[in-house]
């Protein structure tokens, strides 16, 4: 199991859209928790706890990965147009636990 961060920027513009969508992506998966910068409006960092490495790749090709911009189906492709730069700028990070 491991923690995984996803941080990002929203254009201003659709930051009101944006938190809509993302309320809709929570009641999905309740392993994600989303924060905001308090001195960095639109900067947005997810906390997804939990994950198995499975699903930490499959999240990380789902958000960054070229397949998943040609998948109609993937929830994340409306998010893509939010971020200024596109996925390329949506940085994600796993963390393991240390023993």
């Amino acid at each position: 199991m491991c923690i995984v961060f996803v941080e990002y920027r929203i254009e201003e513009g659709y930051r009101d859209q944006y938190l809509e969508w993302m309320e809709g992506i929570k009641g999905q998966h309740p392993q994600l928790e989303v924060y905001e910068g308090s001195e960095q409006p639109n900067l947005f960092v997810e906390i997804w706890s939990g994950l198995s490495e499975e699903a930490y790749h499959s999240l990380k090709e789902s958000r960054t990965g070229i397949t998943a911009v040609e998948e109609n189906s993937n929830p994340w492709r409306l998010h893509d147009e939010w971020v200024p730069g596109g996925r390329a700028k949506i940085h994600i990070w796993q963390f393991k636990k240390v023993k």
